[in-house]
């Protein structure tokens, strides 16, 4: 099961924390004080300004949960994860605590989901509608809406 070339069913767009926009200004800041620096060459903060931007804009821009017949596939940055919901086997609110430690950290806030799926490795998301994206998860995956 790789990349589909299907129209999804339903699309939860990504959303980035108020720590992760910070980060995006203070590059920005950093950038514009590298090229106010006349003893540095002007390929220094051009070089910072890409590498930055390499980082920063694809999780903003590429942030995205797709919902498909038997499976779903979080984009989040240069990251595709797929997901059976076969292999779903809980959906819970993002701790951050070290049992929702993943290899698969698809969000940029602090107020997100920890998909449980053992087999393919767990994804931590945050979309515009968290609660919405569990319930449809759970429904999907056959859980138990009071598994929580």
């Amino acid at each position: 099961m790789g990349a589909s070339k299907e129209t999804p069913e339903l699309v939860f767009r990504g959303r980035v924390g108020a720590w992760y926009q910070v980060v995006c200004v203070a590059v920005a800041v950093v950038v514009a004080i590298l090229a106010l620096q006349t003893t540095l060459p002007v390929l220094v903060p051009i070089l910072a300004l890409v590498v930055g931007a390499a980082f920063l804009v694809p999780p903003a821009l590429r942030n995205r949960v797709e919902l498909y017949a038997d499976h779903l596939e979080v984009f989040f940055g240069w990251n595709h994860v797929v997901i059976p919901y076969a292999h779903v086997s809980g959906v819970v609110q993002l701790t951050g605590g070290a049992s929702q430690f993943t290899g698969h950290n698809c969000a940029a806030s602090t107020d997100g989901l920890f998909i449980e799926a053992p087999e393919d490795g767990d994804a931590a998301v945050c979309v515009t509608d968290n609660d919405a994206l569990a319930a449809e998860l759970r429904r999907r995956a056959g859980l138990d809406a009071s598994r929580r």
